[in-house]
């Protein structure tokens, strides 16, 4: 049996709407720890940060460990360095209250990505990569953290190859600049892989080096099996690249057993969330991979 702590995404049980519901599918694929999006798991629930409270968080945790089921992580997937500044203070503050309530959730990790200079995080700019930028999102994660340290809980940041931190020298560089225990890294390999640079080969090195340079402060990981297909213009030169596609896991090229391996010899019974392996896909992949 692997010893790593797997789970899944919350929004992948894609019928679930309430707390009820979610514990419910994920106890049936025999699920026992989830990754829960607030607002993409419970839409009809408000979880501003005026509105999220210990209450909430003891009573959707009660209602999953009914089930069996942890949270291991809260996702707060939000814009950290949105250009347009009001909006970044109400993110950031919906972030914090994630971590200031975490603790009644269960959950030691709230995660996010680091975002874009623009609105849409789906458009490819190097403005992202530009030293400005890296201060920028320096100076939000340098707060983000201190709320975890007062609360007791991990900020958990992802890399990602359009955002300010997007390889292996930023995370590094990140981790000394914030220099706190409270900082903690989601490694997920197909958000570091450039489409133009996708193969199995490329993914187990890209593992091994981040578990060998940084290993200590990777506190989760994401499984996202992929495919390349079609050509995109990912970059807006002009010349056509094929796009990465994410799968549900065991049905892509990603050679997920080798980097579970890896992660298992590095950091057993690390937090592995599987993404895009919805519904009865996630008791596929538990057969297959657990």
């Amino acid at each position: 049996m692997t010893r790593l702590n797997f789970g899944f995404r919350g929004h992948d049980i894609t019928e679930a709407r309430t707390p009820e519901a979610l514990a419910d599918g994920l106890a049936e694929q025999g699920a026992r720890n989830v990754q829960l999006a607030l607002a993409k798991s419970f839409p009809d629930m408000c979880s501003e940060a005026g509105a999220i409270s210990p209450g909430m968080g003891s009573a959707i945790r009660r209602m999953l460990a009914a089930r069996g089921v942890e949270i291991a992580v809260l996702g707060c997937y939000i814009n950290m360095i949105h250009p347009d500044l009001a909006v970044r203070e109400r993110l950031l503050r919906r972030f914090e209250a994630h971590v200031a309530n975490a603790r009644f959730f269960g959950a030691p990790i709230v995660a996010s990505e680091t975002g874009s200079v623009i609105p849409n995080l789906g458009r490819y700019t190097e403005r992202n990569f530009t030293e400005d930028t890296y201060r920028d999102a320096l100076g939000v994660i340098r707060r983000l953290v201190a709320a975890g340290e007062r609360h007791d809980t991990i900020v958990g940041i992802e890399p990602g190859v359009n955002h300010p931190i997007h390889d292996l020298d930023t995370v590094e560089r990140l981790i000394a600049d914030v220099d706190s225990p409270y900082l903690g890294i989601v490694f997920d390999a197909t958000a570091l892989t450039p489409a133009w640079q996708a193969s199995p080969e490329w993914q187990l090195e890209l593992t091994r080096q981040a578990f060998l340079r940084f290993g200590g402060h990777i506190c989760a990981m994401h499984i996202a099996d992929w495919r390349l297909e079609g050509s995109g213009d990912v970059h807006g030169s002009g010349v056509a690249t094929p796009s990465i596609r994410r799968v549900a896991a065991g049905t892509g090229r990603m050679p997920v057993r080798e980097i579970l391996a890896i992660a298992e010899a590095y950091k057993p019974y690390l937090t592995t969330i599987f993404e895009h392996t919805e519904n009865d896909a996630m008791r596929r992949a538990l057969d297959r991979f657990a």
